[in-house]
């Protein structure tokens, strides 16, 4: 009895010996292992090899937060006398067993580990690279802590300076695409206003300011798409007028109107006599209207500043000819300038119509420098069609130029603005960036411009000093329905 006695005074001694600290140091156990006896113990080599594959990282968490517990409820351990020493220290030995013990190799042989030990001590590895608060002493998480510091600091450095990148590429891309669209959109508001009035001739029926028309028992609404350009070929040497105002600004030797429908790509080049007789508003030096007179439309140009005023007066005179259709733009161009807008091209290459100067009829020419500009300009004075004849060559030229243009497009879309560049020191224009933009876009959408070239109808009479040209007023508004217009079948 005094045997069994003693003993079990000894194991509640050790019982209450490890109450006072239950668990300390089982996860700082650099001077503890598990106790190794008989086949159980492991050698140098081996040391921190247990089997841990029925154990997980969850299984010691819960180990950890179970001492945790234990140690922050004290008061309680007074009430557990019953748990005997043994499973104590099972409980201890159950959580040192999952730590490799002091000293032993941080590398471990693959071949010397089961699939179950790789595993858990993978999970291992991971749980201290996450700095579990279960894990390392002190001075081990607090080196830890500032080492995953460092590598974040690095890591947004580097992240920043990717990003920055991306972001400005993403941006230029947006602003770029945005001002495009910008233009096309303000473009497509500036060339499609069709806000006049259309006037007809008296046997047409207007009606809602000529957004339609019933001609020979036939509906017609205005076309919407439609747009127009007016181009014009000035020729700077001064003239006398039907006025006795003297003009000195030029004169609109060449003049085309473009007639576009920006919903199929069709273009109509309507080629207008310079000696069109029209109503022609006539302005003094100072810019002040005097009157309005009957004489060549070419003479429109010349009662203005020879640039803004003088396209403006021309583009009415033009508009007053087909009974108001708006003109949406204007491009005004010295003939001086033909040579570089041609160069500009590379060229253009033309068979002549006609024998004129040192072109042959049914010859072919590459067109460069002055010679482009003698083709288009040149004229037999002494002929009554002479500015007839001189159309007929322009037209092949004007094609023969707007397919090269074309064509370079499709490769360099920059085309139009080299061109425009090119012009601009012997042009004047209303085409800004906006317009040209959404010409460019719409051409190319629609494969080029399905282009087509007519004259205004009529005949041509010799004046009392200069030729002149009278139009056939139901052949002109035959063309303008045609261009203008379509059938209304609501």
């Amino acid at each position: 009895m005094n045997s069994q006695n003693n003993n079990e005074n000894s194991n509640n001694t050790d019982t209450a010996d490890k109450e006072t600290k239950p668990y300390d140091n089982i996860y700082s156990n650099s001077n503890k292992q598990p106790s190794q006896t008989g086949e159980s113990a492991a050698s140098d080599d081996e040391k921190g090899n247990v089997q841990y594959a029925d154990r997980s990282i969850r299984d010691d968490i819960n180990d950890y937060k179970f001492v945790k517990s234990y140690k922050s409820h004290g008061h309680h351990k007074h009430h557990h006398h019953h748990h005997s020493s043994k499973e104590n220290s099972d409980d201890v030995l159950l959580v040192q067993s999952s730590r490799p013990a002091k000293g032993s190799s941080n590398k471990i042989k693959k071949k010397s580990l089961s699939t179950g030990n790789e595993k858990y001590l993978l999970e291992y590895d991971e749980l201290v690279k996450s700095n579990h608060p279960a894990m390392g002493s002190k001075e081990q998480k607090k080196a830890i802590r500032e080492k995953q510091k460092i590598k974040k600091r690095r890591f947004k450095k580097w992240q920043r300076v990717i990003l920055t990148i991306i972001s400005t590429i993403l941006a230029l891309v947006l602003v770029v695409s945005g001002l495009l669209v910008w233009f096309i959109y303000n473009g497509s508001k500036e060339l499609l206003d069709n806000t006049n009035i259309i006037s007809a001739p008296s046997n047409v029926v207007v009606q809602n300011g000529g957004q339609y028309v019933v001609y020979n028992g036939q509906t017609y609404e205005f076309n919407k798409n439609m747009t127009s350009i007016l181009c014009m070929g000035i020729d700077k040497s001064s003239f006398d007028g039907a006025s006795d105002i003297k003009g000195e600004n030029g004169q609109a030797d060449v003049l085309i109107l473009v007639a576009m429908d920006t919903s199929t790509g069709e273009t109509k080049l309507i080629n207008i006599s310079r000696d069109t007789m029209t109503d022609v508003a006539v302005y003094s030096a100072s810019g002040y209207y005097v009157e309005t007179v009957n004489e060549q439309i070419c003479l429109s140009y010349a009662y203005g500043d020879g640039k803004e005023s003088s396209c403006a007066n021309t583009v009415t005179a033009v508009e007053r000819l087909f009974y108001n259709i708006p003109i949406n733009s204007y491009f005004a161009l010295d003939l001086d300038g033909i040579s570089a807008l041609n160069d500009a091209v590379g060229g253009v290459d033309v068979v002549s119509p006609e024998t004129i100067g040192d072109f042959k009829e049914g010859e072919s020419y590459h067109l460069e420098g002055q010679n482009a500009e003698a083709f288009v300009r040149s004229r037999d004075m002494e002929s009554v069609d002479a500015n007839s004849k001189r159309m007929q060559r322009q037209q092949v030229y004007l094609d023969s130029f707007m397919n090269t243009v074309l064509a370079q497009t499709k490769n360099d879309i920059t085309t139009p603005v080299s061109l425009f560049n090119a012009s601009a020191p012997y042009s004047c224009t209303n085409l800004n960036p906006s317009k040209i933009c959404y010409l460019s876009q719409n051409m190319l959408s629609h494969n080029g411009m399905n282009m087509k070239m007519v004259s205004v109808p009529g005949e041509l009479k010799k004046g009392e000093v200069y030729t002149e040209f009278y139009v056939n007023e139901d052949e002109l508004y035959k063309l303008i329905l045609d261009t203008y217009y379509k059938p209304y079948n609501g």
